[in-house]
């Protein structure tokens, strides 16, 4: 891919809204990463600290059942150490819902050190109880996780660099493939995709046949097949021609939902720090046997609604919308390309 092609010099973005949208009260400082219960109950990662910024890092709640209403800050116990928490995923087992969050280590440490916490959600889900931390020297420069088992998930580093200059020389050239995704059994963790571009999103299919990838800087999703925790047997590549973030995985048609940058130029200045408003873009990829098939927008505006939309996850028929730094957007789904069978 070219820079030009990369940076979308003379790329238009268009407005483009499933129905009704409303901001959700009680998100000023972004949702980067949502996972969504079966109940409809949503749990936010929000607040994110990055170099240069300072946010309020929290995990919060969201019911789809009462939007009108502001979302709710979760009372952490027994977690004694810094939440800064980036991506999310949630497993329950024996009626008992764990919530997984990847947490990064304060700005000022060198190296950096990215731990992934369990908690436990409390029955009256007011709160979360902590009860265990991952630490894995393959943990580098963690991004997102799907967890597939009790204290086994697949892991993205979207840096594999570990000092300060390093990680901005990677951050700078972004489009190197030196990115990775990691399995982790429950004791250790093992590299299973190697020289990945922008290592981003990732999750698996319903049925846990397929793991899905983000690689922000080609601007494309990837599918595998798991053939074993270890060994991903590649599938199909789909380029979305903007740089994809999170990847959900719709529970009652296995589409995917991609939260994503449409202008690679806004992103990267904002990566930078040059740049505070960047285009969102939300889009749904239809999928079969883990191959991918039609795709079509839900969301798009130039970043003067909603900046950065960095996931996008559904429930029923609206959507919620979460930024890496800027607010969370609740939307109707009445579009055409909303209902359209992919």
């Amino acid at each position: 891919m070219g820079c030009r092609e990369f940076l979308d010099v003379n790329k238009v973005i268009h407005t483009n809204v499933p129905g009704p949208c409303k901001f959700v009260k009680g998100v000023e400082h972004g949702a980067e990463d949502i996972a969504v219960l079966p109940s409809g109950v949503a749990i936010l990662s929000t607040g994110r600290t990055r170099t240069g910024s300072q946010g309020n890092p929290a995990l919060m709640t969201f019911d789809f059942s009462t939007p009108q209403e502001a979302a709710k800050l979760l009372k952490l116990t027994g977690f004694k150490g810094a939440l800064n928490p980036h991506g999310i995923s949630v497993y329950t087992e024996s009626g008992q819902t764990y919530v997984y969050v990847v947490n990064h280590a304060p700005n000022t440490q060198s190296p950096p050190s990215d731990t992934i916490e369990r908690f436990l959600l409390n029955a009256d889900r007011q709160g979360l109880t902590w009860e265990k931390s991952f630490r894995d020297s393959e943990f580098l420069g963690l991004n997102d996780l799907v967890v597939v088992g009790k204290d086994k998930f697949y892991t993205t580093n979207s840096f594999t660099m570990q000092s300060k200059l390093l990680r901005e020389l990677e951050m700078i050239f972004f489009m190197v493939p030196l990115q990775n995704v990691v399995y982790f059994d429950g004791k250790q963790g093992t590299v299973v995709l190697n020289g990945r571009y922008g290592s981003n999103g990732i999750n698996v299919s319903p049925d846990k046949k397929f793991l899905y990838l983000s690689e922000l800087t080609k601007k494309r999703i990837s599918s595998f097949r798991i053939v074993s925790s270890l060994k991903l047997e590649p599938i199909d590549t789909k380029y979305l021609g903007s740089l994809p973030n999170s990847v959900d995985v719709d529970p009652e048609t296995g589409d995917l939902w991609v939260g994503a940058f449409p202008s690679g130029l806004a992103g990267y200045a904002n990566w930078l720090g040059f740049a505070t408003k960047i285009p969102s873009q939300a889009l749904r990829v239809g999928l079969k046997d883990g191959k991918f098939a039609g795709s079509a927008e839900i969301y798009s505006d130039d970043g003067s609604v909603l900046s950065g939309a960095s996931v996008v996850v559904p429930y029923k028929r609206a959507i919620l919308l979460g930024t890496t730094d800027n607010k969370l957007l609740h939307c109707q789904l009445l579009s055409f390309n909303a209902a359209l069978k992919l």
